[in-house]
Parts: structure tokens; sequence; C-alpha cells
């Protein structure tokens, strides 16, 4: 099964996608916009094919990635006219860091998606392809909401990386100085903030140090194509600090630090007409080699919710457990903003995938939460749950509730790690 919480969700949406059309009486699959145009696309290409959803975001994510990298070519080539630069920032962009591959443990298909398209939109946008722009934009927004943030922030900080340049001399170093003291404070703010500091784990190795050193080589050749990239990480970390509602900002956290491998590949890619053209491919066999070194391939165990015995379990309540059933499932606050509230009720086990494939409503319970209280029992009941599900991860419901307390629960499905209990002696 795909990864995280994330693609739960992904994966009830293009379910309901698939089944308007074919039920009398759908309803739409959300209350909200959300990244509909890759869940249409999914939808699509599985009437095509005829396979399963899941294998196709699994089959498909692993296509986004591997052309996330191939645009960041043309956009340097543009800059430079050379090829060597090019495939460097290609390389950077693929192998430099671990983002963005990383983000498909998240589930976060939509957005890897948008990258592709962002850095479309913007190439068109330079070449003033106004109407070709205008569409890719409106897809990349179908795609991701929020990628329109990102290509207005690139647009700005395009546009205002030309008026820095042509500034005068004195103008041109304090504006200079003032950015650079701008970017300084928000990675120090970043990295003092407990929820917002892993934005930057992917990036606090050599080859971000590699790829500044690269930048400040060329600065005085190409200042406005290296003040171009400072400004736009500048205002994609400064977009995790601006609340737009009480629970929402800007940017969050997961887009940010899966995005800023963009414009440090620029950078690096720009850098490099300054090397010896022996040492191009040198450095680009070595990112490479660090990356197979150090970067994982396999799907990492932080977000592999699901695990066979969980399939089985998952199995049998689609054969057994009646469908006006409801089923609490663990879950835990999460955040991912720096203001805000938090997200009620994230999944943190297989109880996350039991809606989109049983159909049964789930109730999201704190994972600490003590069956064997009377409270706990009674809001149970007070919500009609009618089974827990305990799951095989760390921070899944503990079973022991149910030996405990005989006349309140019974475990009717049991595998040495994942259990599915029975509620009992509501309303008595």
């Amino acid at each position: 099964m795909p990864l995280y919480f994330d693609s739960a969700e992904h994966y009830r949406i293009i379910q309901e996608l698939l089944a308007i059309g074919n039920e009398a009486n759908r309803t739409w699959p959300t209350t909200s916009y959300y990244h509909l145009g890759y869940h249409a696309i999914i939808a699509a290409l599985t009437i095509i094919t005829s396979a399963e959803p899941s294998q196709i975001m699994l089959l498909f994510g692993q296509l986004i990635l591997a052309a996330i990298p191939l645009p960041i070519y043309f956009l340097i080539h543009r800059a430079t006219f050379s090829k060597s630069a090019a495939i460097l920032g290609v390389t950077l962009a693929a192998f430099g860091w671990f983002m963005p591959a990383h983000a498909v443990n998240w589930g976060k298909y939509p957005a890897l998606l948008s990258l592709v398209l962002i850095q479309f939109a913007f190439g068109i946008a330079i070449l003033k392809k106004r109407w070709m722009f205008a569409l890719t934009a409106l897809a990349t927004m179908l795609i991701h909401t929020r990628s329109m943030i990102l290509l207005v922030m690139l647009g700005v900080a395009w546009f205002l990386s030309f008026a820095w340049e042509k500034q005068d001399r004195n103008k041109r170093i304090v504006s200079f100085g003032l950015t650079v003291t701008l970017l300084g404070l928000l990675i120090v703010l970043v990295y003092r903030n407990q929820i917002l500091s892993p934005i930057l784990d992917p990036y606090l190795i050599w080859v971000t140090l590699l790829t500044g050193l690269l930048a400040a080589a060329v600065f005085q050749a190409f200042p406005h194509l290296v003040i171009f990239p400072i400004l736009a990480i500048l205002f994609m970390l400064a977009g995790i600090f601006i609340p737009v509602t009480s629970s929402l900002t800007l940017l969050d956290r997961p887009l940010v630090e899966m995005v800023l491998f963009l414009p440090l590949a620029f950078l690096g890619g720009l850098g490099s007409i300054r090397l010896p053209k022996f040492a191009t491919p040198i450095l680009a066999v070595f990112i490479i080699v660090n990356a197979w070194m150090t970067i994982s391939f396999a799907p990492s165990k932080c977000c592999q919710l699901v695990s066979q015995d969980d399939s089985t379990a998952l199995n049998w309540m689609g054969r057994h457990i009646p469908k006006d059933a409801v089923i609490a499932i663990a879950g835990v606050d999460l955040n991912v903003n720096a203001f805000g509230r938090p997200m009620r009720g994230a999944g943190i086990d297989a109880g996350i995938w039991i809606k989109p494939l049983t159909k049964n409503e789930t109730l999201a319970l704190p994972n600490t939460t003590d069956f064997a209280s009377t409270e706990a029992h009674d809001l149970l009941c007070r919500n009609g749950v009618t089974h827990i599900y305990v799951g095989e991860r760390p921070q899944s419901f503990s079973p022991d509730f149910a030996e405990m307390i005989p006349e309140w629960y019974e475990t009717i499905f049991s595998l040495p790690k994942t259990h599915i209990v029975k509620v009992l002696n509501c309303g008595k």
C-alpha cells in the first residue's frame, strides 16, 4: 500500500471519483478542494489501465520523481548556455539531497507532481508565452493549490533580482546585505523552532555548502541569477511564518522542506560554469556516489503504516464487519505550521485505511486513550463506535484493555500484533 496517512485520503477520494456516475446519489468526495487535479489523473489512469488505484499511485509517484529534476536542465542551460552546468543542476536536483524523494514516504504525490509543473510554468513565463503560461499555471493550481503561491514567489524573486541589478552599487550592497541578514535570521528562527527545524534536515550537508561556494564564484558574472534563488529561498522560509487563517500559514513545513532543493540545485548548476571542464563530471559522480552511500532508497519505516497482519485484518473486516459499523482508530495531533492549531487525529497506523477500503466510518481517538476507564467507554458509546482497531505500529492502541474488562470489550479478530475489538454493553 502507499505510505503514510495522506495516501489513504488520496485513495479514498480517487475511489469516490471512480464511483461518481456508477451509483445514484453520489456525494462529492471532499467538502473542500483537495488537490483534485491529481486525483482526477489517477482516476483516469485507473479506468484506462484497469489497474488498482493504489498500484497506479505507487508507479505514478516514481515516474513523477524521475521527471522532477529534468526541467531544471532547460532553466540552467538558458541562463548559461552550458550543457555541463545544466547536467550538474539536474544531478543536484536528483541526488544532491534526500528531498524530494523522501516526500513519497509522506504520500505527497500532488505536491511532487506540482513541482514538475511549477518549473515548466516558470520557464514558459520567462519565454513570455502568456496563454501557455496561464494554462500551465491553472493546471498547476488544480494539482496543488499552494503551487500558485510558489509560482508567485518565484515570479516576484525574478523581477526583484532584475530590479536589484539595475540599482547603483551602494544600493545593491545595502539591499544584498539586508537580504542575506533576513535569510540568516529566518534560518536561525527555523532551526530553533521544534516544529519547523526538520525543514533544514535534508540540507545541512556538504552538498549545500558546495552549492553556496559555487554560487559565490559566479556572483560577479551573473549577479541577478544568484540573487534570484536566494530571494526565492527567503520568500519560501518567510511563507511558513505568515498566517492565513487561525490554523494555516501561507506555506507549511513539509512543502517548504520538499521544494528548497530547486533553488539550491539552480545555484549549484549555475556556479559550476567556473569549474574546469574535467571537474564537472567528476563532481557529478561524487554527488551520485554520496547519495548512494548516505541516502536510503527503501521505503522509510517511519511511514509504513500497513503490515502483512494489518492487510489480513483489513481484508477480514471487509468481509465480516457490518457496513454501518463505526471503528475507533488511533490518531495523534500533528503540527506542521509555525502558528495555529495542530491537525487533529492524524492517522498513525493501518486504521487510517479502514474507511477507504471497507467504507466503514471511523473515529480517530488519541493513541493514549485509556479504554479501561468509564469515560472512554462512555465516549465510544456516545459516538456509536462498535469496534476498535488495534494496529501493529508502536503508537497504536495497546490491546491489553480487552482482557481487563471483558464485559465491555471482546476481541473478535487477533493476530500477533493486530487486533479488532468489539465494543459491548453500550446503553447499559
